[in-house]
């Protein structure tokens, strides 16, 4: 969905919330529609500079309003898009301060939720695990089967090594939604981990057949052939998802792994070069190039 539809989206939103002192005025919710637009027309233009000050503008007609949640929420987006994470820490958290302690409606809620949603993404993007998890956990406190929550939060478990509840979160997740593409590697790449290799194989022989143009997926089972030796099965692998990705630097990462464990050290170190041409980072391929012949 693009940010100008959902923009539209918001001004729907506002005349169905509750206003603060002045909900029912007609004059309040028309002042706050024109804004929305004009909000459209500045993301149309790219303006996000044009945007961000009508929605100020907006919020300083009544700071009271809980519809301000909404508008808070795509404040904080926009900061986001402008690279000012702090300030959009700043939008998100009066938009839950607003609604965290009123009694929630159906419209309230999601948009509580929306804005704990997008707190957490940017947590999780500044590497501050701890609060995305909290805030994805909040989430599920409102809604216990919201699918976003569900898989970022066993996603974060699954980071901190905390797999008992990563696995409990993807199989609830699978449980709501079997098709989830995104929770069916996440348990797979989890099972591998926690020393379940045949379950592992079975959900990436599984995620292969129902998805069979997504290198990723490829590129997890060859990790599995890989760690069992079955060094002519990952290069399969590996050569498939190169040809359905031959742009992903991923795919050259794996291959050069690959390659290392054949004692390939050239061939690793050429993917590796690869890799970078295509936006791989020195951090990531520094293994293999500081290889010693």
């Amino acid at each position: 969905m693009t940010f100008e539809v959902r923009i539209l989206i918001l001004c729907l939103l506002l005349s169905l919330f509750p206003g603060g002192r002045h909900g029912g005025s007609c004059v309040y919710a028309q002042t706050y529609e024109e804004n929305a637009r004009a909000v459209i027309d500045a993301l149309a233009a790219d303006s996000l500079q044009k945007a961000e000050d009508l929605i100020q503008q907006t919020l300083k007609l009544d700071p009271g309003r809980e519809s301000n949640a909404v508008l808070y929420r795509y404040l904080g987006e926009i900061r986001q898009r402008k690279g000012q994470d702090d300030r959009a820490l700043d939008a998100y958290n009066s938009g839950i301060v607003l609604l965290r302690h009123a009694t929630l409606k159906d419209e309230q809620k999601s948009s509580l939720e929306a804005l704990y949603l997008s707190r957490a993404s940017l947590y999780l993007q500044r590497g501050d695990d701890a609060r995305a998890l909290a805030d994805y956990s909040e989430v599920l406190t409102l809604s216990p089967n919201q699918e976003e929550a569900l898989f970022f939060r066993a996603y974060v478990f699954a980071r901190q090594r905390r797999n008992k509840e990563a696995r409990a979160d993807y199989e609830q997740l699978l449980e709501i939604n079997p098709m989830h593409e995104d929770a069916r590697l996440g348990l797979a790449i989890l099972n591998s981990k926690d020393n379940r290799p045949h379950e592992a194989m079975e959900q990436l022989n599984s995620l292969i057949l129902f998805f069979p143009t997504h290198a990723r997926h490829y590129l997890a089972r060859c990790g599995l052939y890989e760690k069992r030796k079955e060094y002519e099965r990952a290069m399969q692998d590996v050569k498939k998802a190169i040809e359905l990705e031959p742009e992903n630097p991923d795919c050259y990462i794996t291959r050069a792994s690959l390659y290392l464990a054949m004692k390939k050290r050239d061939l690793a170190r050429q993917d590796c070069r690869t890799a970078i041409r295509l936006g791989a980072t020195q951090e990531q391929v520094a293994p293999f190039l500081n290889l010693k012949k």
